[in-house]
């Protein structure tokens, strides 16, 4: 029998493999060959001689499929992340929710999606006043600011990597009338393109049930666990919420600094009216390391009663499904994107927009990211 020897690019070692898509929890190594997975094997377990260029020792730490930041910003925007920031964050692929519009998509095109590393998707603001909310008042005029013919043609140049339309209910549409003027032209735009509608739901004018309709399986309640947004008078989650989720609705925690309530969680997740996407709204105002980070956040819903498994699922799988060129899941010959994550115990305490806290019982944080079968980020040993 000849002696074998597997000599990958890189070995992972003695970590805990935690890949919920593919029901695997267990101790094991994780050969990789650039760009993909090798082997997945049991310590000790793999026949003949073992060796690698590098080896980080994983001891005590979670292997799982790279995190996937569901809804971020990163293209040009006041207050857009960096992209070479996403590897301390255990992030490997990232959807913009809606930074830039056609003016300026091109560019953003260009200069950061094209030359990163990792995926970048992207949701085409719906009018070009939404780069400038700070300076122009939005959706004064429909016809003049949407133009359903354009956003069509533009989808069919930059299809591969655009996979939805953005747009804002809240301060921006002040009345009830301008709130159904914009969702029935959204509604139309989108069904034009073949794209799903993402909006930013922030405390509108209109209760849920008048406006869940407009929404289409695949579409994104983003948002969802703000004040004024999924929970009735008397305090549960809205049947029509419920209902909207069951026919393919999907509600995207997209925590940020400003939009999430551990009230409202709180009971949704009592009710089991839980995230389907669970994500940071990652920006540059994103920073604090008790709020908005997506492996905070994923803690934070630990905390409120998920599992890892689930939040894990949350936080790539279904984000997956919606993006364009994304893989996920750890198997031989997938793509080695890993995030390392290490379980800190507890009491570890998290802080809502309005101040209240949550305390949990452990935080996730991020120790190396791997992005293509490369070390993008690692603050664990390398072994001999």
């Amino acid at each position: 029998m000849p002696f074998l020897v597997h000599c990958y690019d890189l070995l992972i070692r003695n970590a805990t493999v935690v890949d919920p898509g593919s029901h695997i929890h267990k101790k094991m190594d994780i050969g990789i060959y650039e760009p993909n997975i090798g082997d997945l094997f049991e310590p000790g377990t793999m026949p003949g001689k073992v060796c690698a260029r590098k080896v980080i020792d994983a001891s005590g730490m979670y292997a799982v499929p790279g995190l996937i930041e569901g809804h971020g910003h990163v293209l040009p925007l006041s207050f857009g992340f960096d992209v070479d920031g996403l590897w301390r964050r255990g992030i490997t692929a990232i959807c913009d929710m809606g930074s830039v519009s056609i003016s300026s998509f091109h560019r953003a095109r260009r200069e950061i999606i094209n030359p990163a590393p990792c995926v970048i998707n992207a949701a085409l603001c719906i009018t070009n006043t939404m780069e400038s909310t700070l300076y122009y008042p939005l959706f004064t005029n429909l016809d003049n600011e949407i133009n359903k013919e354009e956003i069509r043609d533009f989808f069919a140049i930059h299809g591969d990597v655009l996979m939805g339309i953005k747009v804002f209910i809240g301060a921006e549409t002040p009345t009830p009338e301008l709130v159904h003027a914009v969702m029935r032209k959204s509604r139309e735009v989108c069904d034009e393109v073949g794209c799903p509608m993402i909006v930013h739901v922030a405390n509108p004018c209109v209760k849920l049930p008048e406006i869940i309709d407009y929404f289409r399986p695949g579409d994104n309640f983003t948002h969802a666990y703000n004040k004024g947004n999924i929970l009735d008078e008397h305090g549960h989650v809205y049947r029509e919420a419920f209902l909207a989720k069951e026919r393919g609705v999907l509600f995207d925690s997209a925590r940020g600094a400003r939009n999430w309530s551990a009230e409202v969680a709180r009971e949704a997740f009592a009710e089991g009216f839980t995230p389907d996407i669970i994500s940071a709204d990652l920006t540059c105002l994103s920073n604090d390391p008790n709020t908005s980070r997506l492996t905070v956040h994923m803690s934070e819903c630990m905390s409120l009663g998920m599992s890892f498994e689930d939040v894990l699922y949350h936080a790539t799988n279904v984000p997956a499904r919606y993006m364009k060129g994304v893989s996920v899941g750890l198997h031989k010959g997938g793509r080695a994107n890993i995030t390392l994550l290490e379980q800190v115990p507890g009491p570890q305490r998290f802080v809502d927009a309005y101040g209240v806290e949550t305390v949990g019982e452990c935080r996730l944080e991020p120790r190396a990211t791997i992005l293509n079968g490369v070390i993008m980020y690692n603050e664990l040993p390398m072994a001999d």
